[in-house]
């Protein structure tokens, strides 16, 4: 009797080493995993050379690949130009200093004013006025909308738009350093602002 609960007691010590054994072992699994996954977000997260770059519209800049020819062909407008029935063309465009850089995010600002007002989102008045990112001289969805939110509105209404570039809008600023815009006729461009962030590989030519 004595020898079998000495079996008993023996083997229940096994039982509860192997699962403290296990344990043990899950938890420093679970260390190392933790300690990988860590590095590797160290790794995605290291930038040789970060870049941050602000571009803003000033003199008039227009690459006229970027827009259609019923586009160029209309009267133009530039930055606080009060005047109705003129279209605002804009490129923003910057040099590629260095090697192997990548635009990673790019926020466009616009902000703008009726010059008219709009009766409508349709009427043929500041109210069914657009603004889009053209390249090569068709839009770049989704980034076309109306510049007007609500109407009716009176001459001087206010409207802002704010663009996180994504998809064929940021891969194309990648190709080619320029990113256009068209605001229609009957709204003045009051300033409009390029935000450019990305990453640089090398700092040599």
């Amino acid at each position: 009797m004595q020898r079998l609960t000495a079996k008993k007691s023996l083997a229940y010590s096994l039982l509860l080493f192997t699962f403290t054994l296990s344990g043990a072992l899950a938890k420093a699994q679970d260390r190392a995993a933790l300690q990988v996954s860590e590095g590797q977000l160290v790794a995605k997260a290291a930038c040789p050379r970060p870049i941050s770059l602000m571009l803003t519209a000033t003199t008039p800049n227009v690459v006229n690949s970027d827009f259609s020819a019923l586009q160029l062909a209309a009267p133009r407008a530039w930055l606080n130009d009060p005047a109705i029935n003129k279209n605002f063309l804009y490129t923003f465009q910057y040099a590629k200093d260095e090697k192997c850089c990548e635009v990673t995010s790019a926020i466009l600002t616009v902000r703008m004013k009726a010059n008219q007002s709009g009766q409508s989102k349709t009427s043929p008045d500041a109210g069914n006025d657009g603004i889009s990112i053209m390249y090569n001289g068709a839009v770049v969805l989704p980034f076309s909308q109306p510049v007007y939110s609500s109407w009716s509105f009176n001459a001087g209404q206010t409207a802002t738009k704010t663009w996180t570039l994504t998809g064929a809008a940021l891969a194309n600023l990648n190709a080619t350093h320029r990113l256009s815009i068209y605001v229609q006729d009957d709204t003045m461009v009051q300033s409009a602002t390029l935000q450019i962030s990305g990453c640089c590989l090398s700092t040599s030519q």
